[in-house]
């Protein structure tokens, strides 16, 4: 539209109140008679009519002609609706260009992996480690889910799964299967070396906020003479699920140490 758009003569024109009374009729089924209001209320002004002939014209008090014609001024098309609605009805909303976030949580016996649409998840059974591995890997490799999603979901280390990642992408779902079957029997890692590997765990977790079984691994084998390869480590952190405390356990610990001191002092 130019910039200098010449003013419109309305004397000239020729109305059809026949026409007018239909088009009313119809707009107002479709659009609401509230923004048919609206939109001739700035219309007339447009067409440079004072905001009490405005309001004359239309039946409204010249303070509410003069409202709406600030507020769309001030907010554009919006302003034309009711504000009480909750989503637009006559001026479309742009869509957003970002897609909204994908999403892992864990609910009751499954893996779900929240697509952030409505009545739109996968439920992927936790107890399916290989199943889990794949979908999330392959979510991964796509540019779905970051490292760090998928790292927690399968707890992993994030350099581990990104390695997994490739392995999948270059060897298939069936490089991921732990071919490792001694690794499975409980019986490799006794009952004592178990209590070692949970000592150093919490002892970790408290101290640094952060565990590695690599470095479990290591100071098992510096501390006690005990030596449990990394990854059998990471095997039964995950069994005994001591990393889903990993977050907890230093807060708790905290609370434990603030009531009893507080009970010391009283």
């Amino acid at each position: 539209m130019a910039d200098n758009m010449q003013l419109i003569d309305c004397q000239s024109l020729s109305f059809s109140p026949q026409l007018s009374e239909s088009r009313m009729g119809q707009a107002r089924e479709s659009l609401g008679a509230g923004l048919i209001q609206r939109i001739l209320c700035f219309a007339l002004y447009l067409l440079g009519l004072n905001r009490s002939v405005i309001g004359r014209t239309l039946g409204i008090p010249p303070d509410t002609a003069k409202s709406i014609i600030k507020a769309v001024k001030r907010d554009g098309l919006r302003a034309l609706e009711d504000r009480r609605l909750k989503s637009s009805t006559a001026v479309c909303k742009q869509e957003s260009t970002q897609p909204p976030p994908i999403t892992l949580r864990k609910d009751d016996d499954h893996l779900v992996v929240d697509f952030g649409i409505r009545d739109r998840s996968l439920k992927l059974y936790r107890r399916d480690s290989l199943q889990i591995k794949t979908v999330l890997l392959s979510m991964f490799n796509s540019g779905l889910l970051s490292t760090r999603q998928v790292a927690d979901a399968i707890e992993l280390t994030p350099s581990h799964t990104a390695a997994l990642g490739r392995r999948l992408q270059e060897q298939g779902a069936l490089s991921l299967v732990d071919q490792r079957q001694g690794q499975k029997e409980d019986f490799v890692v006794t009952p004592s070396v178990k209590a070692e590997l949970i000592q150093q765990f919490t002892v970790d977790v408290i101290t640094s906020g952060r565990t590695s079984s690599t470095a479990i691994s290591e100071k098992l084998k510096e501390r006690c003479g005990i030596v449990v390869p990394d990854r059998t480590v990471r095997h039964h952190l995950s069994r005994l699920g001591l990393r889903s405390i990993k977050r907890s356990l230093p807060q708790l610990v905290a609370a434990v140490k603030k009531t009893s001191n507080n009970c010391s002092k009283s």
